[in-house]
């Protein structure tokens, strides 16, 4: 049963088409207890690695290409009622031409009902807080929701304007997990600096009443509403320039 119920799930996303969603080519066999998934190869590595290695070549308009990239899928997620369930900087991929792709979208989601236990992540630092909290319910399990990508969209946003993970004054998992706990968010840095509109629409994205929180399409209005005036600015200064 479980085997069909992977197969079935992994199936299903197979119809997922959006332009920024990483394809899921198929299924195969042989790699292990588990289905295998077939997707194709993104030379670029994931976002995590792009901005650990280039970020000082990246432009402003740049890095908000790759959030609308994400954002795009995101909101196409959200309107078919998925949840991506474990966005991070290391389930973002990036091809041979910049363009980002959301990958892995409701894997982990799976795994915690396959294994019927509390939603426990690795990726502790783009998580949200409702997701660390354990039911009373000893038979039932805390899954994130549509704003618990939100939640993790706005530590994305983090790590693309300033080229680090979320929390990366704190060197392992577990302090991250304490501060969490504790109630804290991402600290604003100091350098590079983020713009105020950005940086207060990150914080609405981590509110912590889940109702509060921006919608998919309202993330997505924002980054491009951020794109368009980042790219009359430069116009702007291109005309000054040759004026």
């Amino acid at each position: 049963m479980t085997l069909q119920r992977l197969e079935h799930d992994l199936q299903r996303n197979t119809k997922l088409k959006h332009a920024n969603l990483l394809p899921l080519l198929g299924i195969t066999q042989g790699f292990g207890p588990l289905p295998a998934i077939v997707s194709p190869w993104m030379n670029k590595g994931s976002l995590t690695m792009l901005l650990e290695r280039d970020f000082q070549q990246l432009t402003l308009a740049r890095m908000l290409q790759i959030l609308k990239d994400v954002a795009s899928a995101l909101q196409y997620l959200h309107s078919e009622n998925i949840v991506h369930g474990d966005l991070t900087g290391n389930n973002i991929l990036i091809d041979e031409n910049g363009k980002a792709f959301v990958a892995d979208h409701g894997i982990l989601i799976f795994c915690a009902e396959l294994h019927g236990t509390s939603y426990i992540r690795s990726n502790v630092r783009w998580a949200a807080p409702e997701n660390f909290q354990v039911p009373e319910d000893e038979e039932s399990i805390s899954l994130p929701q549509l704003a618990s990508d939100i939640y993790s969209f706005g530590c994305i946003m983090l790590q693309v304007f300033t080229g680090k993970v979320p929390y990366s004054e704190f060197r392992s998992d577990h302090q991250v997990t304490v501060q969490i706990l504790r109630g804290r968010k991402p600290a604003r840095p100091v350098t590079p600096s983020i713009a105020d509109a950005i940086w207060d629409f990150m914080q609405k994205c981590w509110l912590d009443k889940l109702e509060q929180r921006p919608s998919a399409n309202e993330v997505l209005t924002f980054i491009q509403g951020q794109l368009e005036e980042s790219s009359c600015s430069h116009a702007t200064c291109d005309a000054t320039a040759v004026s």
